[in-house]
C-alpha cells in the first residue's frame, strides 16, 4: 500500500490539519459571537446558513464527486472539468439562490433576520464554486494546498469577526465577512489550481453534458442529505423561536467539526479507491479493509469521549447560558459512533460507480429525521431535534449495510467492531470516572487509557503496525522508498 498508503495519510493528515486549525479559531470565532451578541443574534446566523444547506446540493448539481473522480484518472483534464463544472453552476446555485428569496417573501421576514437571510445566502452560489475547486484539488491529490488556503482566509475572517464585534457591530457585518472570504477563497483556489493542473481553461460541451448526466446520480442523494443535515434548523425556527436555534446551532457545530474530521479522513481515500477498482478489484478491496479497520480505531473513542464530556465542554466554551447546548450535543453525538466506519464504504461505492445503491438509505433518513423532528421538536424542541438525527442517521447506517453495501464494502461487524469497541468501553469507564477532575484530565487519561486498552485487546496486528510504521517513517524521511503492503 506503499505510496498509496502515503498519499492517504498525507491528504488526510492535511485536511484534518487544517480543520482543526480552524477548529481553534473557528471556536474562538463562534464562541465571541455568541458570547457578546447572545443567542438569538447567534441563532439568525445559523439559520440563515441553514437555510444555505438546504439548496446546497441543487447548486452542487452532484458534479464535484465526479469531477475528484474523473481527475483522479486524467489529471491533464483538470481544469477543463473545472470550467464546465463552474458553466453548470452559475444556473444552478442562481435557482437556488432565488429559491431562498421566494421563501423568505413567503415568510414575511423583515429587519436583522431578513437581511442577514439575503446577504448569507448568497453563499450558496460562492461556496459552490470553491466546492468544485476543492474537487480537483482532491482528485490531484492536493488536499494540501486547499488546506492551506482554508487556514489562510478563515483566519482572515476571524480576526475580522472579532474586530467587529468588538467594534458593537451586529451579526449582519458577520455575514458580509462571510461572504467577502469565500470570494477571497475562490481567488486563491483558482490562482493554486492554474499552477498545479494544466491544460485547457476552455469548457466542453461534451464534458459538460457527462458531468451534469453522471453527477445526477449523485444529486438526488445529496438533496436528500441537505434536506437531513439542515431542516431541522428551519423546523426550529418555524415551531420554536431563533434563541432556541442558537442552543441547538452551538452544539450542532461541534458536531459538524466532527463530521468534517471523519469526512477529510475518508475523502482522502476516494481517489486511491478509484484507481485500484479500475486496476485491481482485490487491491481495492484490501485498501477498503484497511482504511474501515483504522477508521474505527479512530473513530469509536473520538465520538464517544466527545459524547461523555458534552456538558463541561460546551459550558467551558459558550458560557452558562448555553449550558442546554451540552444536552444537545451528548444526544446528537450517538449519530456521529459509526459514521467513521461508514464512510470508507460510501466512497468506495461512489469509486465503483455504484452511488446510485447509496440513494434508498439517504431517502429513508432524510424522510424518518424531517417526519420526527415535525413531530418531536414542538413537544421537547432542541431535544427533539437531536433525536430526530440519531434515530434517522443510525437507521441509515444499517440500511446501507444491508442494501449499498454489497460488494467489497460488506464487512463483519462484530470482527470489525468488537475489539475497538471493548477498547473504547475502557476508555469510557476512566471518563466517568476522572471527568470529575476536569475536562483536561479526563481527556488526557482517556488517552492513555486507549492506547493500553489498543494493546491488551490486540486491536492492531502485525501487518497493520507494519504499514502505519512504514508510513510514518515516509513522513520522517521523505527520501525513503515504502515497499510492501
Amino acid at each position: 500500500m506503499s505510496n498509496d498508503a502515503r498519499s492517504a495519510v498525507k491528504n488526510s493528515f492535511a485536511s484534518i490539519t487544517a480543520q482543526l486549525a480552524n477548529l481553534l479559531v473557528g471556536l474562538a470565532s463562534s464562541v465571541y459571537v455568541a458570547r457578546m451578541l447572545g443567542k438569538e443574534q447567534f441563532g439568525i446566523y445559523n439559520w440563515a446558513l441553514g437555510l444555505c444547506g438546504l439548496v446546497v446540493a441543487v447548486a452542487n448539481v452532484g458534479v464535484d464527486n465526479v469531477i475528484s473522480r474523473e481527475t483522479a484518472k486524467e489529471r491533464t483534464r483538470a481544469s477543463e472539468y473545472l470550467i464546465s463544472g463552474f458553466l453548470i453552476k452559475v444556473f444552478t446555485s442562481t435557482i437556488a439562490y432565488l429559491g431562498i428569496v421566494l421563501y423568505l417573501k413567503l415568510r414575511n421576514y423583515s429587519g436583522l433576520q431578513l437581511a442577514v437571510g439575503y446577504l448569507l445566502c448568497t453563499t450558496v452560489i460562492t461556496e459552490s464554486f470553491n466546492a468544485s475547486c476543492r474537487a480537483v484539488l482532491i482528485g490531484i491529490e492536493r488536499q494540501d494546498a486547499s488546506a492551506v488556503i482554508s487556514v489562510v482566509t478563515n483566519l482572515i475572517r476571524v480576526s475580522l469577526v472579532i474586530l467587529l464585534v468588538t467594534l458593537k457591530y451586529d451579526i449582519l457585518a458577520v455575514a458580509w465577512v462571510t461572504v467577502g472570504i469565500l470570494i477571497l477563497a475562490l481567488i486563491l483556489h483558482l490562482r493554486v489550481i492554474s499552477r498545479l493542473a494544466g491544460g485547457t481553461w476552455k469548457p466542453k460541451l461534451a464534458t459538460t453534458k457527462y458531468l451534469l448526466a453522471t453527477g445526477s446520480t449523485f444529486l438526488i442523494t445529496s438533496l436528500f442529505a441537505s434536506l437531513f443535515d439542515r431542516a431541522d434548523y428551519v423546523i426550529l425556527e418555524y415551531y420554536k423561536d431563533i434563541g432556541t436555534v442558537g442552543i441547538y446551532g452551538a452544539a450542532w457545530r461541534m458536531v459538524e467539526i466532527v463530521t468534517m474530521i471523519a469526512y477529510n479522513a475518508s475523502i482522502a481515500l476516494f481517489p486511491i479507491l478509484s484507481r485500484r477498482f479500475q486496476t485491481s478489484k482485490e487491491e481495492h478491496a484490501k485498501a477498503l479493509e484497511k482504511a474501515t479497520k483504522y477508521m474505527t480505531v479512530f473513530g469509536f473513542p473520538f465520538t464517544v469521549g466527545i459524547l461523555l464530556l458534552s456538558n463541561p465542554l460546551m459550558v467551558g466554551l459558550y458560557g452558562k447560558k448555553f449550558a442546554e447546548s451540552g444536552t444537545a450535543l451528548a444526544i446528537l453525538m450517538w449519530s456521529r459512533v459509526f459514521a467513521f466506519p461508514i464512510l470508507p464504504g460510501q466512497q468506495s461505492v461512489a469509486a465503483r460507480n455504484a452511488q446510485l445503491k447509496l440513494f434508498p438509505p439517504v431517502v429513508v433518513r432524510a424522510i424518518l429525521a424531517v417526519g420526527l423532528a415535525v413531530y418531536l421538536i414542538p413537544k421537547y424542541d432542541y431535544k427533539g431535534a437531536a433525536v430526530s438525527k440519531v434515530v434517522a442517521e443510525n437507521v441509515h447506517y444499517i440500511l446501507c449495510y444491508l442494501i449499498a453495501f454489497s460488494g467489497p464494502e460488506r464487512f463483519n461487524p462484530i470482527k470489525l467492531f468488537g475489539k475497538p469497541a471493548l477498547a473504547t468501553a475502557v476508555m469510557a469507564v476512566a471518563i466517568l470516572f476522572l471527568r470529575r477532575f476536569g475536562i483536561f484530565v479526563a481527556t488526557g487519561g482517556a488517552v492513555v487509557v486507549y492506547i493500553g486498552a489498543i494493546q491488551l485487546f490486540r486491536v492492531l496486528d502485525s501487518e497493520d503496525v507494519k504499514i502505519l510504521r512504514k508510513v510514518a517513517m515516509s513522513f520522517i524521511r521523505p527520501g525513503l522508498s515504502v515497499k510492501g503492503d
